[in-house]
């Protein structure tokens, strides 16, 4: 008796129901529409949009018009969803030039959004509210906006603008440069107390090495000969130079 209620134990766990694989939920994603073109992005797993172009974390569409579209969840169920028509309009910009910052005026909305450029395509991660006026500090690299007036949940076309560079700083020269001779050899050598990244060593004009040190080794050259070195601060930017000449 106990065998055959072993073996209708067997038997009925081999052939218990099995469970139905878990079918995802429909797509969360966020849209936004700038002026003529519509951005959508997904906030969980893996979308694809059907009619829109694929361009890093974001599928985009240009239409200006009303319209629907079909967003489909792999693996899951695909959502329908609807965006109003463009705002056509561009904020109207006023921009005062300062030394160190510009500040932005704006009119034809109640509210802006400043989006950074990069490569020309809107930083859509980016992205800062502001009302009517913005001051922008200058940086040593020009660096290019778009601005966009708010009207809801809806952005118009923007309007771009780039803010030209403060002038570099300074960047200060190495101090005692000399030269010192060796056996077929000739050693630049030099001392610098400021902060840097490389130093780059000319000879007649022409670049011939870099270094992170304070001395540079040159084959002993047979004529007058003249060298110039310069320095490269941490932010990149190069000094003028100092020079030296070897006679033999």
């Amino acid at each position: 008796m106990k065998r055959c209620l072993l073996v209708l134990f067997l038997f009925s766990a081999g052939c218990g129901i099995k469970a139905k694989p878990e079918v995802l939920k429909g797509p969360e994603v966020a849209i936004k529409r700038i002026g003529d073109k519509v951005y959508v992005k997904s906030l969980s797993g893996e979308i694809r949009v059907k009619g829109f172009e694929k361009v890093g974390n974001y599928w985009i569409k240009e239409n200006k018009e009303a319209f629907c579209f079909v967003v489909e969840r792999v693996g899951g169920k695909p959502n329908k969803f609807c965006v109003e028509r463009a705002i056509e309009e561009r904020p109207y910009l006023k921009v005062e030039e300062e030394k160190d910052f510009v500040r932005l005026m704006l009119l034809g909305f109640e509210a802006y959004r400043l989006y950074p450029l990069k490569e020309k395509s809107i930083d859509l991660e980016e992205g800062k509210d502001f009302k009517n006026s913005l001051r922008l500090e200058r940086d040593y690299w020009e660096r290019c906006y778009a601005i966009t007036g708010i009207k809801g949940i809806l952005e118009s076309q923007p309007v771009e603008l780039c803010v030209k560079p403060k002038p570099p700083p300074v960047v200060k020269e190495v101090e005692k440069l000399e030269v010192r001779t060796g056996e077929n050899k000739l050693y630049l050598v030099w001392f610098y107390k400021e902060n840097y990244k490389e130093f780059v060593i000319y000879e007649r004009g022409k670049e011939i090495g870099r270094t992170t040190g304070f001395a540079f080794e040159i084959p002993l050259p047979k004529d007058k000969t003249s060298f110039t070195v310069k320095v490269i601060s941490p932010l990149g930017f190069e000094s003028k130079g100092v020079s030296v000449d070897y006679n033999p």
